[in-house]
């Protein structure tokens, strides 16, 4: 059992929630506050040191005393103390703080008991039919409008298959531990524990080929390590730092200082004649060197046997032999990959698989090997084959680790296919043959995936129950990378809970992490939710800033289901920002098309909304008749909704047969509502029309997203135009006049709203602002040639007061 809470006195700190309460009610806290307590409270046995505390609260090591001061000054108002009584928070003179109140730990399994179902329940009713076919799709419903602006109709409808995308990578690749670096770090890296190792790659002299030996044998001595209970930074993750700082190889004191690390591990492999001698080097904080140093005829084996006189003078216990190295040939052929993966060279870690003898191509370490290049390649289905087969081998449970990483496999390869619920059961499975916590870092990353698979079914509170034990359990691990995952997922729980603006803050932290560890896939994924945040809060600008900044990476991503992502985002923001062109000549390419299944019909709805925006209700139309032609309705349904309305909307643009005019319609989802109100304008019954638009209004508002209210304004103030019901509609455009200046509907709206009017200076800035705004859009030529009546008020405020 792992912590969930910690109790001392009359408060409590839920360390899932991040939550302080005081006698049950919570305590306004800030970040850095909560970070301090935590650190406090987690090395309580001790007196915590000044740079230390920085690094854990900061994440940098430029901190003042003052701005110290004034967060220990914050932590003790929070729990009642001050700088006189010192009852709970004692000052160290010269070095630093100590906990000093008594402290009662409350454990995950007692914590999930003592979870209130409400919230679960309460998340479970809303959308429950989408929920039960797809319950990625179930987590955002999507927003229209006669005219909606892309960014609103998309988000919701398609943030499933980027959440896939991203939770697959949250729950696989990069399955170690890594911290950040330079002089910017994060919180991430206050979590790597005292003793976290880094281990370079390995200086190799020798004949034939042994290139792969320079990466390979790193990541060999790094796994383990690891097996023997050290902290040990993921190869991955030190490859990337070295990357972005090449300059750092070569200085162990800079690398250690820059990584918050305690030891840094060099190593060299010389053959000599018919053997080969590997020395080790490990260097602490202080420049003490331990070393170790290993002779064989077998590189592997010489590695092996410096590595476990290494790992005795750091503290380590022998680790049990695995299957793979019982047989050298084995144990080097998936170094030999595992090299290949590292430097991003998927088809020759495919390839160095393949080839093997067969025997080897028999055994469940190969095979499993096997199952990870497929992950990374996009063959998803192969993979959960293959793994599948595994499972059902006789032995597992003799090696209950392996068991778990092949459950943990498996459950991400589900997610990429959409199959939450299945991949809950596999996580499940690995939960409980973790649960002894003999192996945190592989339970920690089970127990995040767990929390995915959970939020996206809407079980919010298990997710955060998941997500709190987990960064506990990945701390413990020295797992700074998997810990930034759980901040990642915080983020992605926020978002499916509708509440874009506390995610940001979650996920512009950990894109920052990833950045600066050189983690690409996940930054690359990251982004991608970022540009689903900034549209949800009608920020277009700085979603095509995120677009950027993924696309800069696109040359690095191997995973043809991430590229295909990453390349129908770019085409989702450039359509949202006006950028037509280039959109359409992304979606053209033929790699759009390689998607997950939580990216149904996806390209399809682009190239719909690209012609709509284009200004071309017909081929809207006719590419929505088609996409909707043969689409079950279990699949994506909230986006086939979406669709259904730009087709409604087009074909009425368009002079085409009303498709849903006389269908009745009884859905309770914001597009349903909005094809209601469209089928009940085309009947005639206005009333029944205006009820409906209010109903969606109500619907918008009380999920409280900016897009949503904004589409539904959209919606109903430009039938209220039509009407010249003038009052109603201003009422409804001021309500949402901020957004304006950043929405080219909205400017539009306002436009058409002050020519209405006969208000000609209002009219004249709100067309300027849609022609700032239009990028390749156009504007309607009514807003153009027809002026406004100069007689009439002219003051923008006046119409807030309709």
């Amino acid at each position: 059992m792992t912590i969930a809470r910690y109790r001392f006195g009359s408060h409590t700190l839920d360390l899932a929630r991040r939550e302080l309460r005081c006698e049950d009610r919570p305590v306004a806290l800030q970040a850095r506050v909560f970070e301090c307590l935590c650190c406090l409270i987690e090395h309580r046995d001790r007196a915590v040191g000044r740079d230390e505390l920085v690094g854990a609260v900061f994440g940098r090591a430029d901190v003042s005393d003052a701005q110290l001061a004034q967060i220990i000054l914050r932590t003790r108002r929070a729990v009642g103390d001050d700088g006189q009584k010192q009852h709970t928070i004692r000052t160290v003179p010269r070095f630093g703080f100590r906990w000093t109140a008594a402290i009662a730990e409350e454990f995950a399994e007692a914590a999930a008991v003592a979870e209130s179902d409400s919230d679960v329940a309460a998340a479970q009713v809303t959308h429950r039919d989408l929920a039960a076919t797809n319950p990625a799709a179930a987590r955002k419903p999507a927003r229209p409008s006669p005219a909606p602006p892309l960014e609103r109709v998309l988000r919701p409808a398609l943030l499933g298959a980027a959440f896939a995308l991203l939770a697959g990578l949250l729950t696989w690749w990069v399955p170690h531990a890594s911290v950040r670096i330079g002089g910017t770090q994060s919180r991430a890296d206050a979590a790597v524990p005292r003793g976290a190792i880094m281990v370079l790659p390995t200086d190799v002299t020798g004949a034939g080929d042994v290139a792969w030996a320079r990466l390979g044998l790193m990541d060999y001595l790094a796994d383990r390590l690891r097996r023997a209970s050290l902290p040990v930074l993921a190869s991955e993750t030190t490859l990337g730092v070295l990357r972005k700082n090449p300059g750092l190889a070569s200085d162990t004191t800079a690398l250690r200082e820059a990584t918050r690390t305690a030891w840094v591990v060099t190593s060299q492999a010389t053959q000599e004649q018919d053997r080969w001698a590997v020395s080790l080097v490990a260097t602490d904080v202080h420049g003490v060197a331990q070393r170790g140093h290993g002779v064989h005829q077998d590189l592997l084996d010489a590695t092996r046997a410096a590595g476990d006189r290494l790992l005795a003078a750091l503290g380590g216990h022998l680790p049990p032999a695995t299957e793979a190295e019982t047989d050298p040939g084995l144990a080097e052929r998936l170094q030999r990959a595992q090299s290949a993966m590292l430097a991003n060279e998927l088809d020759t870690a495919r390839r160095i698989l393949n080839e093997a003898p067969e025997l080897q191509r028999s055994q469940p370490q190969l095979r499993y090997r096997l199952s990870q290049v497929d992950f990374r390649a996009g063959e998803y289905e192969r993979g959960l084959a293959s793994l599948d087969e595994l499972l059902e081998m006789p032995g597992l449970q003799a090696d209950p680790l392996f068991h778990a990483r092949l459950l943990n496999a498996r459950g991400a390869m589900l997610i990429r296919l959409d199959r939450y619920a299945e991949a809950e059961r596999s996580y499940d499975r690995a939960v409980r043959l973790l649960d002894g916590g003999k192996y945190p870092a592989e339970l920690g990353r089970a127990l995040n995936a767990r929390a995915v698979t959970r939020s996206s079914q809407g079980r919010f509170a298990q997710a955060l129950a998941d997500l709190g034990t987990a960064r506990v359990q990945l701390v413990r691990a020295g797992d700074g990378l998997a810990v930034a995952r759980v901040d990642a997922n915080l983020g992605n729980v926020e978002m499916d809970r509708d509440r874009p603006a506390q995610a940001v803050g979650y996920f512009d932290k950990a894109a920052d992490d990833f950045a600066s560890m050189g983690a690409v896939n996940e930054l690359a994924a990251m982004s991608g939710m970022l540009m689903t945040a900034r549209l949800q809060l009608l920020q277009p600008a700085r979603a095509l800033q995120e677009s950027e900044r993924a696309w800069a990476l696109r040359e690095r991503i191997r995973d043809p289901a991430q590229r295909a992502n990453l390349l129908l985002g770019r085409a989702e923001v450039l359509i949202a920002t006006g950028q037509l062109s280039e959109a359409r000549e992304l979606l053209q390419r033929p790699e759009a098309g390689t998607v997950v299944p939580g990216d149904f019909r996806r390209r399809e709805f682009l190239q719909m909304e690209l012609a709509w925006h284009a200004g071309d209700p017909r081929s809207a139309a006719l590419l929505a008749e088609e996409a909707l032609r043969e689409w079950p309705q279990r699949m994506r349904p909230r986006l086939r909704a979406w669709t259904r309305l730009r087709r409604q909307q087009a074909s009425l643009r368009a002079d085409l047969p009303l498709p849903d005019a006389g269908v009745a319609n009884s859905g309770d989802s914001l597009p349903e509502v909005l094809i209601r109100a469209v089928t009940q304008r085309v009947r005639g019954d206005e009333q029944a029309a205006d009820s409906s638009y209010r109903a969606a209004l109500a619907l918008a508002e009380q999920r409280g997203i900016a897009a949503e209210i904004a589409e539904v304004v959209d919606a109903h103030a430009t039938w209220l135009l039509e009407r010249s019901r003038l009052d109603d509609a201003g009422a409804l455009v001021g309500r949402v006049a901020p957004w304006a200046e950043r929405d080219f509907d909205l400017a539009l709206l306002q436009a058409r709203l002050f020519q209405k009017l006969g208000q000609h200076d209002p009219w004249q800035r709100a067309l300027e602002n849609a022609r700032r705004l239009a990028g390749e859009r156009n504007i309607p030529a009514e807003l153009t040639l027809v002026a406004p009546s100069p007689t009439m008020p002219t003051h923008p405020e006046e119409v807030a007061s309709h």
